[in-house]
């Protein structure tokens, strides 16, 4: 086990990004084997799914 300061961040990305996003997170993040999960969305509201597409699109 190691010491440190840990935090829980939530993060929204679309299935299709998650690969690279997941790529990023290990590349950047100091610890060896940090935690990454990924949690599908099922079911959304129409306006909020096209808001992430959009969203993720313009980055």
């Amino acid at each position: 086990m190691g010491e440190g300061e840990e935090w829980q961040v939530t993060l929204r990305t679309t299935a299709d990004r998650y690969s690279a996003l997941e790529a990023h997170l290990l590349q950047e993040h100091p610890w060896d084997n940090p935690e990454l999960t990924a949690i599908s969305i099922v079911e959304a509201p129409e306006d909020y799914k096209a808001w992430l597409d959009k969203s993720v699109d313009e980055r």
